[in-house]
């Protein structure tokens, strides 16, 4: 794990952010390549990521930002967090909405929540702000409406997925942030997060037995991941401890 000070000016040269794998205008075809042998390895990399930077407790509340058909927000829901999801896209919505399960999922945007501040201990936005032209604005709302931090799910542009997968497919038309776009973005929250902390996976992005075995081998500090997890903690308020374990740089 590496834990970056965000009022630093020399920022590290790393980028990120995350894959997008289906037209969102089709969301069976979506949801089918999470079930895929490769999606679902994806899925379960992607999801112990952002697990391990919130390490959650019980009950915790989660808004899960352009959540889709609601594979994240179930899987969080299934970690025994109380979830709602968000999406402005009504066919997803519809289709998340006749999953069975115990999320709530309402119609929204990114940058205009329908929801009081610190409504959630976290939100989340996997993939999606990678689609947002307007970053610092969705993540700007999150923040209002987070009451401990927030947890994005990037695309990462020094990885293997990138130099393959930039612009081609499902990846045409996503944005593929750094590192240090994540810090900018951040200067302009109020108040200012008290540590960013960031992890990397999918680093052979192919799936294959000798992926698989890198992705066991590799650290998750290592910055060239296809996949960037970033979580912005927000000062505690109730005297609680923040994150463990975190690698400075």
């Amino acid at each position: 794990m590496v834990w970056i000070d965000i009022h630093r000016d020399d920022e590290p040269r790393l980028t990120c952010q995350r894959l997008r794998v289906s037209n969102r205008d089709e969301p069976s075809s979506y949801e089918a390549w999470y079930h895929t042998p490769r999606g679902a390895w994806i899925g379960e990399i992607e999801f112990a990521l952002m697990m391990k930077l919130l390490c959650p407790v019980m009950r915790e509340t989660l808004l899960d930002v352009g959540s889709g058909t609601g594979y994240f927000s179930r899987r969080f829901s299934a970690a025994g967090l109380c979830v709602t999801g968000i999406e402005p896209n009504i066919a997803m919505l519809q289709y998340a909405n006749g999953v069975t399960g115990s999320v709530t999922y309402v119609e929204g945007r990114a940058e205009q929540l329908p929801f009081a501040a610190q409504s959630f201990d976290y939100v989340a936005a996997v993939t999606s702000l990678c689609f947002v032209s307007n970053p610092v604005s969705a993540l700007d709302a999150m923040w209002r409406v987070a009451k401990r931090g927030v947890i994005l799910g990037l695309l990462n542009n020094t990885s293997l997925l990138y130099r393959r997968k930039h612009g081609q497919g499902a990846y045409a038309g996503a944005r593929w942030d750094a590192i240090g776009d994540v810090q900018r973005w951040a200067r302009v929250l109020s108040p200012a997060p008290v540590r960013l902390l960031w992890l990397t996976g999918i680093f052979l992005p192919d799936g294959s037995p000798s992926a698989r075995l890198t992705e066991r081998l590799l650290p998750s500090w290592l910055p060239w991941g296809g996949f960037l997890a970033v979580y912005l903690q927000k000062p505690m308020q109730d005297g609680g401890v923040g994150l463990s374990g975190a690698r400075a740089i």
